[in-house]
């Protein structure tokens, strides 16, 4: 009984942790895409100056005076519209035959954006500007980036699957549920995207008064 008891969840866990590994070898992939469009945003931030970073808002939500100067809701609706913004592409991309070729460069963006505007605030202001994104923009901003690189991973294998089906070869699983998956996971990183923003708009609300740049 005891052996039952401690032996076989170990073991079941060792599989499981495995084979996650193996299933999630391209998401680890994408993640990496994001690391490297962090810092090459970062690298590029250095020589760029606010008013690049204000047209690019809509984009990357890159502008950081507003988390301070035009209250919490903005923060929110900026957050999440950029959020959106990747999302529709990566959803966009997925459902055509070739559009999956091109969602590895989503991620990348999406982490350029980021590393810009860290690369900005720390060649302007030094370790506030650190401080600051460590506390006001990291949080949101990290969450939003996993959910939109797990996004750019379903839609790449969505994509893939589209492709399969004009192969002769027999098709293993329905269309029709396959695309009702894929659109529901869309709504689940929909969902996550809305949370992100929440992160945001609390870290702007909880630290924004520290810093006046």
């Amino acid at each position: 009984m005891k052996k039952v008891i401690f032996s076989n969840p170990l073991k079941d866990k060792v599989k499981i942790n495995r084979w996650n590994l193996k299933k999630n070898i391209l998401l680890f992939l994408f993640c990496m895409l994001l690391f490297g469009g962090i810092v090459y945003g970062a690298l590029s931030g250095k020589n760029a100056d606010k008013e690049l970073l204000n047209r690019l808002d809509f984009m990357f939500n890159a502008n950081y005076d507003i988390r301070c100067s035009k209250g919490i809701l903005s923060a929110f609706v900026s957050s999440f519209a950029s959020s959106v913004i990747f999302l529709l592409i990566v959803f966009l991309l997925g459902l055509s035959l070739w559009g999956g070729i091109f969602s590895a460069a989503v991620p990348f963006l999406k982490g350029y954006g980021y590393g810009l505007a860290v690369g900005f605030l720390y060649s302007s202001h030094g370790l506030w500007g650190i401080i600051y994104n460590l506390l006001i923009i990291l949080p949101g901003a990290f969450m939003c980036s996993l959910v939109i690189a797990a996004a750019a991973q379903d839609s790449l294998k969505n994509s893939v699957k589209l492709a399969a089906y004009f192969v002769k070869a027999a098709v293993r699983d329905d269309p029709q549920i396959r695309m009702k998956k894929y659109l529901i996971s869309m709504l689940w990183y929909l969902g996550l995207c809305a949370a992100a923003a929440v992160v945001d708009m609390l870290c702007s609300l909880c630290f924004s008064w520290i810093f006046k740049f």
